[in-house]
């Protein structure tokens, strides 16, 4: 298993809410093990199996939810 964690620059979220529909969205993608979204720094930290999921199948969910994404670094 190759176990990965990266941090996104998530944008275009207001409060809580949005940032609870980017968990939720993101948590829903199999070989996402953990991930926690913070609306009032942007941040989103996503640990996950880079044999079954990518960063960019990541970041598509976040913009099907609505929101921006883009890798940190």
């Amino acid at each position: 298993m190759s176990d990965q964690t990266s941090e996104l620059l998530t944008t275009g979220m207001h409060c809580r809410s949005c940032s609870m529909m980017v968990d939720m969205t993101v948590s829903e993608i199999d070989g996402v093990t953990a991930v926690q979204t913070d609306h009032a720094t942007g941040k989103t930290i996503v640990s996950f199996n880079a044999d079954i999921v990518d960063i960019p199948t990541i970041i598509e969910a976040i913009r099907g939810a609505g929101y921006d994404a883009e890798p940190v670094g």
